[in-house]
């Protein structure tokens, strides 16, 4: 039934134009629409429906639901919602449209448990009592619902406002016919109760980003019900014009919602494409497809902004090749890393119905949409779903994602236009470095699958930390950062991230940092000026995921230590070299650990043995402030062909100080630079036969191109969001290299090429070539500019 409805609908909305006001037969078919996703929604089935109808008490309460409220309850997936979660798979049973439960539709005595279970919780519900203050504002001192006002309410607000509501409403839509007047009475009452916080003056801080789209769905849910049945037009177009106006792009900083590099954020400055990006979508997914070719559709501008993000979350997503589920980067669910798969929540799978997307994107004629949902309905072969592939930087959420044929790695930054995480009712306590640069190599998509309550929080993948310096609590995790500097360009198939970190919780530990990703699946990290005042031990953390077979260090097998003098390193497909003349001291560890998920959230699935690999590099206490360096080789599937990989062209540092981190895949002749400093600076690249000059803080992509590097072209943005001109000099030698097809080996153990601070001078008149870049401003601050560029003498 609800393929055809997706069908049906996705042809009605592209007849075009519609009538202006909604008519009752308007309201009667978002109301017949509806019905389909909401039994859909119910997720019911006979067993399940057989389990509630045997269980449930005379007096409509189930005994192995927890009905503790107030102040008394569980804050986070308040337990007793469980209630209308069960009532609701009964009225969809009752209604129709289960598969196996045909013979039970209209069932009597389904309806007379339905009608028990609804009447205990009207009868306990909290109404109008302490004059609405249990609403969002129970258990707060000075309020009118303190601890012990009777009723089943919640502290934390989503429980009355979002989770309960949407329950009850989808419920009485479903019996809407057969609703007795008190039944009536209480589902409008609670429906429109959830409805009212947009009426006040000011909106709740809740009122943002996804929370709108799902208190709006509950207002429909509501007019649907109400003037006795026959549904209040006003309020449903009221609910679609909030809807609507909240599926625009936010691009001012700090606000939630769509961004214009096509991220959703939640909470100030998370990015939450997983979580409450997911809903938002779901619920506009739903909501489109039943005003087809009514006046409740959405415009064109409505459906731009929702596909731009439709087409971002694609970016986002991996694959696990064993289970051939789809998921989520761990980066983007924020806080649900809390919970483990069988916890059912945005960390189990993507939680999305590609059926309506296709459905959506078919009516609208929207190729991102349509893009999404056959993208990701493609077998699963790889960690990359969808097989898209390529470098996007997402500059107002400081993340950037870099997809390869075979593998995705993500890198999440923070400035002062984002925020560390957050710790919210309890879940991901630890998760403050969630943001300080971590990155996340999928392969298999396995590596870090439910790990989390084993986790070392203080050595997040790609993170260069203090270690233990923070004290890793509730309330530390939620910080805004302090830099300006964080941000990334991409060019094509290959990208370069930077930043600027100072610890937002202690002010004592910073360093920059930056990330290339080259051709050939070939990654390479710069670090350089740490600073602590602290003397906890300083780790650039390599990886730490799922132990997963042999490690190999400089071509041995070796188990947990400190090693010295470390040349490379391999382990579960992912390989690292080091320069020799860097004395690289690695600290392994690897083995069994045993942790609760209850220390880090309310998930379900209490203790759990997970083995545990984490690979660090050591800095030197007494010389924090020297540069440390290495190379990545994702998907290598064994030690042998990462070594040989390793032996061939691969990036070399060109300068890694603090003017300047630069790095060269000379092969493919692309150079990567970021200039830290407000001037910018230069950097002299010996192998090209040129120098680099920025007159601003940039990161920049050079790739040369045409016979002798003749032409080519330079990727550049502002990683401070500045705007205004940027110039950018390319000054050619006549004593560089210049072949277009150069011979190159690198060995293991490279020291790489350093920027001269010194040379002598070129008596020949050098060519040069100088760009000039308008940068952009506003919400596109930060994104990333390209020109083309050919010598005019060589």
């Amino acid at each position: 039934m609800l393929h055809r409805l997706l069908a049906g609908a996705a042809f009605a909305l592209g007849l075009g134009l519609v009538r202006a006001q909604a008519s009752e037969d308007d309201i009667q078919t978002l109301y017949e629409r509806r019905l389909p996703f909401v039994v859909a929604s119910s997720l019911a089935t006979p067993e399940l429906a057989e389990q509630y109808m045997s269980t449930l008490r005379q007096d409509g309460t189930w005994p192995d639901v927890n009905y503790a409220t107030g102040c008394d309850a569980q804050r986070a997936n308040w337990p007793a919602g469980a209630h209308w979660t069960r009532i609701l798979v009964l009225a969809a049973v009752y209604h129709g449209g289960v598969n196996g439960t045909e013979q039970d539709v209209g069932n009597s005595t389904i309806r007379d448990a339905v009608s028990r279970s609804m009447e205990y919780w009207f009868a306990n519900d909290f109404g109008t009592v302490a004059n609405g203050a249990c609403l969002d504002r129970g258990g707060v001192n000075g309020e009118a619902c303190p601890c012990g006002t009777p009723g089943l309410w919640n502290t934390n607000w989503y429980s009355n406002v979002i989770l309960v509501p949407t329950l009850v409403g989808r419920t009485c839509l479903l019996l809407r016919d057969e609703l007795t007047p008190t039944e009536l009475g209480n589902c409008t009452a609670i429906t429109a109760r959830a409805y009212a916080p947009f009426y006040r003056n000011p909106q709740p801080g809740f009122v943002s980003g996804a929370n709108i789209i799902d208190m709006s769905s509950i207002g429909i849910s509501a007019g649907l019900l109400e003037n006795n049945r026959t549904g209040n037009a006003s309020r449903i177009m009221d609910a679609y014009q909030r809807v609507h106006n909240e599926t625009v792009v936010h691009d001012k900083e700090l606000v939630d919602g769509i961004k214009p590099d096509g991220s959703f954020q939640q909470h100030i400055g998370i990015v939450y494409d997983g979580n409450y990006g997911k809903d938002f979508s779901n619920a506009l997914l739903e909501l489109e497809l039943q005003a087809a070719n009514t006046p409740f559709q959405a415009n064109a501008s409505v459906r731009d902004a929702f596909s731009s993000h439709i087409e971002g979350a694609q970016w986002m997503t991996f694959a696990d090749t064993k289970n051939k589920t789809l998921h989520w980067d761990y980066t983007v669910i924020g806080r649900m890393v809390a919970f483990a798969i069988a916890d059912d929540q945005a960390s189990a799978n993507i939680k999305m119905n590609l059926s309506s997307v296709q459905a959506l994107g078919d009516a609208w004629n929207s190729t991102r949409l349509q893009r999404f949902a056959t993208d990701l309905s493609k077998p699963i072969k790889t960690a990359n779903a969808g097989y898209l592939t390529g470098n996007r930087m997402f500059w107002n959420s400081d993340y950037m994602v870099h997809r390869t044929n075979k593998t995705i790695t993500t890198i999440r930054m923070l400035s002062n236009r984002t925020k560390t995480s957050e710790c919210v009712n309890t879940q991901n306590p630890f998760g403050f470095h969630l943001s300080d640069g971590a990155m996340y190599q999928y392969s298999t998509g396995q590596e870090y699958l439910d790990m989390y309550a084993t986790f070392d929080w203080n050595l997040v993948p790609g993170t260069t930390v203090d270690y233990n310096a923070t004290v890793l609590n509730c309330s530390t995790t939620e910080k805004l950062g302090v830099n300006t500097y964080a941000g990334g360009v991409s060019a094509g198939d290959v990208g370069i991230a930077a930043m600027q970190y100072t610890n937002p919780n202690t002010r004592a530990f910073s360093f920059k940092k930056a990330w290339f990703f080259f051709k050939d699946n070939v990654q390479h990290v710069q670090v350089n000026g740490i600073s602590s005042t602290a003397s906890a031990p300083v780790y650039s953390v390599l990886d730490q995921r799922l132990h997963k077979g042999p490690i190999y260090l400089d071509g041995e097998q070796v188990t947990s230590g400190n090693y010295c003098d470390v040349d490379s390193l391999w382990h579960a497909g992912t390989g690292y070299v080091f320069p020799e003349s860097q004395g690289t001291e690695i600290r392994l560890e690897a083995g069994e650990k045993t942790g609760n998920w209850s220390k880090i959230g309310t998930g379900t699935q209490g203790n759990v043995t997970k083995d545990m690999f984490s690979a660090s590099i050591i800095h030197d206490q007494a010389n924090l402030g020297t540069p440390m360096e290495y190379s990545i080789f994702p998907a290598t599937k064994s030690n042998d062909e990462f070594e040989d990989k390793a032996e061939t062209c691969t990036p070399q540092t060109v300068v890694n100080d603090g003017t300047a981190s630069a790095a060269l895949d000379y092969d493919a002749r692309t150079l990567g630079a970021a200039f830290w400093n407000v001037g910018g600076g230069s950097v002299r690249v010996d192998k090209m036969g040129l120098t680099v000059y920025a007159d601003r803080p940039l990161v920049l992509v050079l790739k040369l191109t045409g016979e002798n590097n003749r032409s080519g072209s330079v990727s550049i943005a502002d990683p401070t969001h500045g705007s205004g001109p940027a110039r950018v000099r390319l000054v050619w030698s006549s004593t560089g290299s210049s072949t277009s097809h150069p011979e190159c080996k690198r060995m293991l153990g490279h020291a790489g090429a350093r920027r001269r601070s010194g040379h002598r001078c070129n008596r020949q008149t050098p060519d040069e070539t100088v760009l000039e870049f308008d940068l952009p401003k506003g919400g596109l601050a930060g994104s990333g500019l390209t020109q083309e560029f050919k010598r005019t003498a060589y």
